[in-house]
């Protein structure tokens, strides 16, 4: 949001309309100060102004170019104008550009494909390590096993359900309720999820998101 215009009914001065010209907003090299072009609209004559702050020190002073003829009228506007930019000029967040946005994604791809590390057991099963957050780095593991028929078959190999105390039985129906609403079977404690190949980098990142909730919210 480039420019923020406002109608204010000011106590003693009436209706004006300020505006705030962000997109000619000026930074220190440190992004500690900015200053922030405003102008106001009276009813025969507009004032121009500038607001100097500081969001780190929470500071602010107004410097008038052309101030407004009556100082009331200038007292009530930087009493407003300095209430109004740390209660909402302040929270309205900076336009992300598309470069920035290629950079989080790709940076977050790079992140990802680096968590992951993996290893072919000696029967032929991929096993798959992904460290989740937390008050401690924990890791989590899942199979994927290949058929006969060149389908897959993704599991945790029973290390979920089995984590789960006897009084825990609630959080552990929860988690079965959830895994199969979203077509994953429960087969001796184990959670598979049988995939084709088309289909496999989907399920298994569905895979992937029950098993790092069930590790967030029930087994941190």
């Amino acid at each position: 949001m480039d420019i923020i215009s406002k109608k204010v009914s000011l106590p003693k001065t009436g209706t004006v309309k300020i505006t705030f010209y962000r997109d000619r907003r000026k930074a220190t090299k440190d992004k500690t100060t900015f200053s922030l072009p405003f102008d106001l609209q009276l009813n025969e004559a507009t004032a121009l102004g500038e607001i100097v702050y500081s969001p780190i020190f929470r500071s602010c002073r107004i410097l008038w170019n052309v101030p407004p003829e009556d100082y009331k009228t200038q007292e009530e506007t930087e009493s407003f104008i300095k209430e109004f930019l740390f209660g909402t000029l302040m929270s309205v967040t900076e336009p992300i550009t598309k470069q920035e946005a290629e950079t989080i994604i790709n940076n977050y791809q790079d992140f990802f494909k680096n968590s992951l590390r993996y290893r072919i057991s000696e029967q032929g099963i991929c096993e798959i390590t992904l460290p989740i957050g937390g008050k401690e780095l924990k890791e989590i593991k899942f199979l994927i096993r290949k058929k006969d028929t060149g389908d897959f078959i993704i599991s945790d190999d029973s290390l979920i359900l089995r984590q789960f105390r006897p009084h825990e039985r609630g959080q552990r129906e929860r988690v079965i309720f959830a895994a199969k609403k979203l077509g994953i079977d429960i087969r001796d404690e184990e959670l598979v999820l049988e995939s084709s190949q088309s289909d496999l980098s989907s399920n298994l990142h569905k895979f992937i998101q029950i098993i790092s909730a069930v590790y967030i919210f029930y087994l941190t």
